[in-house]
């Protein structure tokens, strides 16, 4: 298995940086030897999605308006945890916020 990177980069340039995301655009010559443009996104937290059950096995969704779908969007609780933090703990948080239900497990 080949370990060495046959992309070769010529330029990068960050195009956008914020609290929980940057995108950094690459100017690149590919494996073909064509020249390319590569998009990196670098998420700066943990994506934490919850699917909420009781006894009976009902759950809850939460509906917002979501800007860049221009409309109301139906969904499962969800948010996002500081990295190096315990997935669980972000998990009950969002979900504590998002619904105001506490989970057991």
């Amino acid at each position: 298995m080949e370990e060495t990177n046959p992309w070769q980069t010529l330029h990068s340039e960050i195009k956008y940086d914020n609290n929980w995301i940057q995108l950094t655009e690459h100017q690149v010559i590919n494996p073909s030897g064509g020249d390319g443009i590569y998009g990196e996104v670098h998420f700066k937290n943990l994506a934490i999605g919850i699917l909420p059950l009781d006894e009976n096995y009902n759950t809850w969704l939460v509906g917002q308006y979501r800007y860049p779908l221009k409309a109301y969007s139906w969904e499962i609780p969800e948010g996002g945890g500081p990295l190096g933090s315990d997935p669980l703990d972000s998990a009950r948080r969002e979900l504590l916020e998002e619904t105001g239900l506490s989970a057991e497990n």
